[in-house]
């Protein structure tokens, strides 16, 4: 009987993939967000609590609609019921009105002790940048590894337990603040179930591309995913608070998702798409250099040096994605395991 063992390069491969995977979640959605600056990122406790749930997040996102032989649809849809696991069952931020980033929709929106447009937002938001975007710049640098496991079931099962475990402390943490209704606090759990068996029954090509070539410049798609990002922000944070119903503003971002989600599947294409991709991301990633630089002025002692970073990858990635060689990050990337 022939056995045939795993390839040690390609299991090597898989691990530095996985693990970038798992740190650029947290990098992406915590320190170039600003929601965690410098100072606080890299205390080796809390950032041990981010790894543990976004890293681990994204990664059974992925391996878990790898596991079903699914599409981005299902991405999208376990990356909104990553957003409700963290915001609604581990931080509780849906719920409690004092949450320290809410502003004015701890008023504006809320009823029946949830914070509505924040939740809606966050959901998004998370599915989109905590989630879909590390992925997206993963099939960037590792084409070849887009539709591989990087995780064995035996490691599945570990990140899925350290998931677990790291939302319970983060829920046990956070009780101490705030303590939400057990009504809605269940009704999140029962949309995380939800939105989980909704996901499985998507089918995989659901929301691919429509076409076989890109129908639109790079350049347009780094705009696209710069004007999607900054203009949800400037939505859910005030553009419209207070003078609409928080009905009103819900529709705009929901709406405004559809329509970014609509024109990649017509303009995105299926083949020679990965300098759009590359620009798609650094869209998304531009708008944290301009978040970057406002959060310093607010007093966020090194974000301006997180912005610089920002920009510095996004050029790289640009760069990369042409044929060119990366100028910092980059500089040395290669994927090892499908190049001679």
């Amino acid at each position: 009987m022939n056995i045939s063992l795993p390839n040690q390069g390609d299991v090597k491969e898989k691990a530095r993939l996985a693990w970038l995977l798992a740190l650029m979640s947290p990098v992406f959605a915590e320190l170039m967000s600003g929601s965690s600056p410098p100072l606080e990122f890299f205390i080796p406790p809390f950032f041990i609590g981010l790894l543990g749930m976004y890293g681990a997040g994204v990664l059974l996102v992925r391996e878990t609609a790898l596991r079903w032989d699914k599409g981005w649809a299902t991405i999208i849809v376990l990356g909104a019921a990553y957003g409700i696991v963290e915001e609604g069952l581990a931080v509780k931020s849906f719920f409690d009105p004092g949450w320290v980033d809410l502003g004015d929709l701890g008023g504006y929106g809320r009823l029946f002790d949830v914070n509505w447009v924040w939740a809606v937002w966050l959901t998004i938001f998370h599915s989109a940048v905590s989630i879909c975007l590390p992925i997206l710049v993963l099939t960037v640098l590792a084409p070849a590894y887009s539709r591989e496991r990087l995780l064995t079931g035996e490691q599945y099962r570990i990140v899925l337990l350290a998931f677990i475990a790291d939302i319970v402390i983060f829920a046990v943490l956070f009780s101490a603040e705030y303590v939400p209704p057990l009504l809605q606090y269940l009704g999140a759990f029962v949309a995380v179930v939800a939105l989980v068996i909704f996901a499985k029954r998507l089918p995989k090509d659901l929301v691919s591309a429509r076409h076989t070539l890109p129908g639109w410049s790079p350049r347009r798609f780094m705009l696209l995913g710069f004007a999607f990002l900054l203009l949800s922000f400037l939505v859910a944070s005030g553009l419209l608070t207070r003078e609409v119903s928080p009905f009103l503003t819900m529709l705009v971002i929901v709406g405004g998702s559809a329509m970014m989600l609509f024109m990649l599947q017509h303009r995105l294409g299926r083949q020679g798409n990965r300098v759009h991709k590359a620009h798609l991301a650094g869209g998304f990633l531009l708008v944290w250099v301009f978040f970057g630089v406002v959060n310093e002025f607010s007093g966020m002692l090194g974000m301006s040096v997180v912005a610089v970073a920002t920009l510095l990858l996004v050029v790289d990635l640009v760069r990369w994605s042409g044929g060119r060689a990366g100028l910092t990050f980059l500089r040395r990337w290669r994927p090892r395991a499908t190049m001679a």
